[in-house]
């Protein structure tokens, strides 16, 4: 059977290869016949010779054949029998120069063996004929036409045999190739129903499609390519190179809006730059022209040309799209370590200020003494011949008045108690500056705390830059041609992209991150988005992550992963009540990661509820707004501390779970102990830290470790551990279920009919389990 197999697939390539010969010999012949009937100056036809000069070599005597047949079918030449000449010539000229590789691989060389013929054999004619100045100037023209077209042939077969895909051709091989197809277009000019040409309604389609699918640089392009081909063709169709190049540069324009936006704006300066003809007749042929061609291309389908996309994003892009990236890296690495010194310097200046502008409790002292005793006469008593033990009575009462917050006569001591005739003055005096020093001492510490948060921003910010930076670090190249796929995908799903960024690793995997307008998250069907994404660039994604801000949408989607996460979630709210002072999220981040957040507010109850809720809906759109989990962590306990004068706290326990790779990372911040069970054993990780929002500096425990098919994940608040962990870990190792959210429920009803001391609390648990995609 094996040999059977491989001689059944010998035979099918042996067919295939004489197959696929025939056909590039037929595509040869059929483009000498096409380019041989394209004429200009309305009796000039040089482009089959061109052909015949540019044509690879292996089809070089099938494209002759194909410019001979042209040549001889009746046509508004006048002197066929010269170009069958020019064409013989330019065959001997190739054959006989064939094995010299250098010379017919010099850019020129195609070029001139379509010039020289078709010269010569014009001069003979004009030297046989007599003709005049202007005719001899017009085969000169001719000459130059020809080496012109066999330069773009040329180009264009060269490109089009490399292995490239035509995306990542070149500019200049882009314009050739426009040229290319604009030259063999012209052919069909002579093509006519009512006066209606049919080549130039094919030209029109052609801009159209070019601006849709390659913006303002294929418009232009196809326009100019168009434009100048037609225009040659005949006498009073001069102004085609303006009409086709204004109208292929504002359908290029006005692609982003859509593709009727497109049409209108190319009929629009097609319809201005026509008007300025005097030939009204021509002109308005011409408009029905460009009007049966947008007809036609309103009624195709939204998809047709759609392989035109990225055509016209220049391969050459890459080495200054890299330039730029390592630009931006090294600008966002100074950057952050600029604001980190600034943030150092705030610190420091911050902690000067701490020791030189605190109140001191002296001043107290010394203001009530210099009110009261300086008009004493046992000034000189107390504070010249018993300094000391006058000084050590002020401080005696330093603990009772910071206890009590003001003092009594009874609260002196000695001597003070005994000599000071004035104790009732100095009572009130000190109980007067203190309240003074209170208040100072308050207002310090609020501005020391702002100084702090200001300071800890600047970190923050610091971290943030950091972090982007060594995000690009991770990306290998930026490809420009999927982004514009992309971007079209959107455009037909009816969402406008602002910004489209399409970024492989250096492991291959491909990332996605948009900037559109606003999106109705509730109606995006993100399945279908994902299917149409998933075509376009010929990669399998999962659904995007979407997030808004500032009027915007950010979307971001990663390449199909190879696991998947499976969750559940229960809760109990304390007291059967109607806030839960816990809050959950699970997301995916848009970069092959599954998010699981996990947040508990200080107590129970609304004021609980508003902390947990808080904290995990800002860290949630940092997360996905690609802020770090660091950087994330500062800003949610900023926001914390200066939420309200009360206290507010929230623990948060964070797990990123690479759905390639099966890594867990766990962030906590005053959450308790997770539970990972692992090939069935399951073991508890437990790294104490503390809550976010209690002081200025804050900061993950961090743990990391690596899970596979059926391994379980359970986060949870400190209401289902009042009976310890040990249980949750049997009951682990005995769950054998595929459904996280049973186990969930089940741990839930357990930790609540466990609970021994009388209390109630709040319970969340999240259960994850990750599992292989088919």
């Amino acid at each position: 059977m094996a040999k059977e197999n491989i001689r059944r697939i010998r035979f099918s390539s042996a067919v295939s290869a004489p197959a696929r010969t025939a056909a590039r010999h037929l595509a040869a012949f059929t483009a000498g016949l096409l380019l041989a009937r394209g004429t200009v100056f309305g009796q000039y036809a040089p482009f089959g010779v061109a052909a015949a000069a540019a044509m690879p070599y292996s089809v070089l005597w099938s494209t002759l054949l194909g410019s001979a047949v042209g040549y001889l079918l009746p046509s508004a030449i006048t002197v066929p029998v010269r170009y069958l000449a020019a064409l013989l010539a330019a065959a001997a000229i190739r054959w006989t120069l064939n094995d010299l590789i250098r010379l017919r691989s010099h850019p020129a060389f195609a070029p001139i063996v379509a010039f020289l013929p078709v010269l010569a054999t014009g001069m003979s004619v004009a030297l046989v004929n007599g003709s005049g100045t202007a005719t001899t100037a017009m085969y000169v023209a001719e000459s130059m036409l020809a080496g012109a077209a066999a330069y773009f042939f040329s180009r264009t077969a060269a490109a089009q045999a490399s292995d490239r895909n035509p995306g990542e051709w070149s500019s200049q091989e882009i314009t050739c190739a426009a040229f290319s197809v604009g030259i063999l277009i012209l052919s069909l000019s002579g093509l006519t129903v009512w006066e209606i040409s049919a080549g130039r309604v094919l030209a029109v389609l052609a801009i159209l499609f070019a601006a849709r699918y390659g913006g303002i640089s294929g418009g232009s392009v196809a326009g100019v390519a168009a434009g100048v081909a037609f225009s040659l063709s005949t006498a009073g169709l001069s102004y085609l190179s303006g009409a086709y190049a204004l109208g292929g540069l504002m359908a290029g324009l006005f692609s982003p809006v859509g593709r009727l936006a497109s049409a209108c704006a190319f009929v629009a300066a097609n319809t201005v730059a026509s008007l300025q003809v005097g030939n009204q007749s021509a002109v308005m042929y011409g408009l029905y022209e460009v009007m049966a061609a947008t007809v036609i291309y309103m009624l195709l389908p939204a998809k047709t040309g759609s392989s035109l996309v990225g055509i016209f994003s220049r391969s050459d892009d890459t080495p200054r799209t890299e330039g730029l990236r390592r630009s931006v890296i090294m600008k966002l690495d100074f950057a952050a370590k600029a604001l980190g010194s600034v943030s150092e310097s705030v610190e420091e200046v911050s902690k000067k200020l701490r020791i030189t502008c605190a109140p001191d409790i002296s001043s107290v002292y010394h203001k009530a003494a210099d009110e009261v005793c300086r008009a004493c006469g046992l000034n000189s008593y107390c504070w010249d011949r018993n300094f000391t033990d006058s000084m050590n009575a002020f401080n005696n009462l330093t603990d009772k008045l910071k206890q009590k917050g003001q003092l009594q006569r009874e609260d002196f001591g000695q001597p003070l108690s005994s000599h000071c005739s004035r104790l009732n003055l100095m009572t009130d005096a000190i109980n007067r500056s203190y309240s003074e020093f209170v208040v100072r001492a308050t207002a310090e510490g609020r501005a020391q705390q702002v100084r702090d948060v200001v300071a800890g921003q600047f970190e923050t910010t610091s971290s943030m830059l950091e972090e982007m930076a060594s995000e690009l670090e991770l990306y290998d190249r930026f490809d420009c041609v999927s982004a514009q796929k992309v971007e079209e995908t959107l455009r037909l799903a009816g969402i406008q992209p602002f910004d489209v960024s399409c970024r492989t690793d250096r492991f291959g995997r491909m990332s996605i991150e948009i900037v559109s307008g606003p999106v109705d998250c509730a109606r995006l069907n993100k399945a279908e988005l994902t299917a149409e994404i998933s075509h376009a660039c010929s990669r399998t994604f999962q659904p995007p992550c979407v997030s808004a801000a500032g009027g915007k949408c950010r979307i971001q989607m990663s390449e199909h992963p190879t696991f998947r996460i499976k969750s559940g979630c229960a809760q109990h709210i304390c007291g059967n009540g109607k806030l839960c002072g816990d809050s959950f999220e699970t997301f995916a981040d848009g970069n092959g990661r599954q998010i699981a957040l996990l947040s508990d507010g200080m107590g129970t109850g609304g004021r609980a509820a508003v902390d947990g809720a808080m904290a995990c809906g800002i860290m949630t759109r940092l997360i996905k707004a690609g802020i770090g989990f660091d950087a994330a962590l500062k800003i949610v306990n900023s926001a914390l501390l200066v939420k309200s004068g009360d206290e507010s706290l929230a623990t948060m326990d964070i797990a990123a779970i690479d759905l390639f790779s099966g890594s867990v990372d766990l962030f906590k911040a005053g959450a308790p102990c997770a539970i990972l069970r692992q090939s069935g054993r399951a073991v508890v990780i437990d790294t104490p830290s503390l809550p976010v929002g209690i002081l200025n500096e804050t900061r993950f425990a961090k743990s990391s470790d690596t899970l596979s098919d059926g391994d379980l994940l359970i986060l949870m608040t400190d209401g289902a551990l009042s009976s310890g962990a040990e249980w949750i870990c049997r009951e682990a190792e005995a769950w054998d279920g595929r459904l996280p959210q049973e186990f969930a429920e089940n741990i839930v009803s357990h930790a609540i009919s466990n609970r021994a001391d009388g209390h109630d609390d709040d319970i969340t648990v999240l259960v994850l389990m990750l599992s292989k995609l088919e």
